[in-house]
């Protein structure tokens, strides 16, 4: 397998794919977060770690996927 650069993961993150991918995960925590604040979730605390998962997802960085030290 090729190994990822810095470069490469930013144009990934910033792809039209993987911001329609974000974009429809952003849309499935809120909707998820309204279901708990109006509990509707039988078990809440699955739906807050789906929801944790979520956000670990959109909040990744290269250093983190590769324990690279941070860029400035």
């Amino acid at each position: 397998m090729e190994p990822v650069t810095l470069n490469g993961f930013e144009e990934w993150k910033s792809s039209p794919v993987t911001q329609k991918f974000f974009k429809k995960l952003v849309g499935e925590r809120e909707t998820m977060k309204e279901g708990l604040i109006n509990d509707v979730y039988e078990h809440p605390e699955l739906v807050k770690g789906m929801c944790r998962a979520i956000a670990n997802i959109l909040d990744i960085t290269y250093e983190e996927l590769y324990d690279a030290p941070k860029q400035s």
